[in-house]
């Protein structure tokens, strides 16, 4: 029968709105945010979930409590789903700060990611595919097997690496699926094999 995945990324947060690199800071959800999450409730109120996957973040987990409404659906918290690590860059605005504009590499973040180097303390784009990998390997397919449904929440960039890896969609392409806040994705798993069925309006690289 296989198993239906739906793959949703956290609500607003105020660091969103000043565009600046949240990263594994923990953040919590805006007001909009929350909103954002509780509208999502609703949208997915027709969805079964036997378990939710979710990073420990907090905007990422109060999204998925929210999002599953008043369901006993067990949310596990797991560190494969944290954002991406951004190092020193974390809490700056890419878009912003001058020190993207004398790093190439640092402010082709999102339009070349390809190119991108990561800061001090920082994570790679290789290292970030590598948790995602993992997560597939070890969580999501083989709780998939024996699974009706399934909730993941994250983050931007590790859902696009998840998404990535699932769909062997090349680094230079890697924001082609980046979800909006509370954007979702719904997955038909089958023989450990996935397909897209919905998907949210991708948001684009600005």
């Amino acid at each position: 029968m296989g198993c239906r995945v739906v793959l949703i990324r956290h609500g607003l947060t105020y660091w969103n709105v000043k565009k600046k690199m949240q990263g594994q800071v923990n953040i919590p959800l805006n007001e909009v945010g929350m909103q954002q999450a509780k509208a999502l409730a609703d949208g997915l109120k027709d969805y079964h979930f036997d378990i939710c996957f979710a990073s420990p973040l907090d905007r990422a987990c109060m999204t998925a409590k929210l999002a599953l409404g008043n369901r006993n659906t067990p949310i596990h918290k797991d560190l494969r789903l944290v954002e991406q690590g951004y190092g020193l860059l974390e809490g700056h605005s890419y878009k912003r700060w001058p020190w993207f504009r004398w790093t190439n590499e640092a402010y082709n973040y999102e339009s070349h990611p390809e190119r991108y180097r990561a800061a001090i303390g920082g994570e790679t784009f290789d290292e970030l595919y590598a948790r995602a990998q993992d997560f597939i390997d070890n969580a999501l397919i083989p709780e998939a097997k024996r699974r009706e449904g399934i909730l993941v929440a994250g983050h931007g960039a590790i859902n696009c690496a998840i998404m990535g890896r699932l769909f062997g969609i090349p680094l230079e392409d890697f924001w082609s699926v980046r979800q909006a806040n509370c954007g979702y994705t719904v997955l038909d798993e089958k023989e450990g094999s996935f397909s897209v069925a919905y998907s949210t309006p991708v948001e684009l690289v600005s």
